[in-house]
């Protein structure tokens, strides 16, 4: 009986070894794509995105979707420097800062959560199509330390970004959509 106990925690422990062996070389870092076309011209679409303020009408990640969650703004109204930061029970805390604006083609901003151990970049790039149509690529890349609980979460983290950006793209072409029928 002592001998097939001791097989039994050899076999335990060598499957933990091999459980904590694959979890370290899972990846640690995530990028997600997504596109959208939008009736609307780059100029247009470049506002929305140059002024922190201005996401308030359609980022994914707007005040009123989480009760509670105040932003506070720094830094220049718009473009590089420019930042909001947030802490709440539902969210927790994070900063978006303007890293790069160039108009009318990219913004992009880094953003932080959890005291800066989860950390992302993203940028926006404006593409002009035919017809006064722009095409907005936002890609969102980063990494989550080298957490085990981090790496097991990646791909959850990937699929809810992606879900994210989605809404804000849709959004943002509502409002360029309608600010641009209303200037005609």
């Amino acid at each position: 009986m002592n001998r097939h106990l001791r097989l039994v925690w050899l076999l335990l422990g060598l499957s933990a070894f091999v459980f904590l062996g694959v979890l370290f070389v899972l990846p640690t870092k995530w990028e997600v794509v997504r596109r959208r076309e939008m009736a609307a011209p780059p100029a247009r679409v470049f506002a929305q995105l140059d002024d922190l303020r201005a996401w308030r009408a359609w980022s994914p990640w707007r005040e009123d979707a989480y009760p509670g969650l105040v932003f506070k703004y720094a830094g220049p109204p718009r473009g590089a420097g420019a930042e909001v930061s947030w802490d709440s029970s539902a969210t927790g805390d994070g900063v978006l800062r303007i890293v790069e604006s160039v108009p009318p083609h990219r913004v992009a901003f880094t953003m932080a959560f959890q005291h800066g151990r989860i950390r992302a970049r993203d940028t926006l790039s404006l593409e002009p199509l035919p017809g006064g149509r722009t095409r907005v690529t936002w890609s969102d890349r980063g990494t989550l330390g080298r957490t085990l609980l981090g790496r097991m979460s990646l791909p959850v983290i990937e699929q809810s970004m992606g879900r994210d950006l989605e809404r804000g793209l849709a959004a943002l072409a509502a409002v360029c959509e309608r600010e641009t029928a209303a200037a005609r």
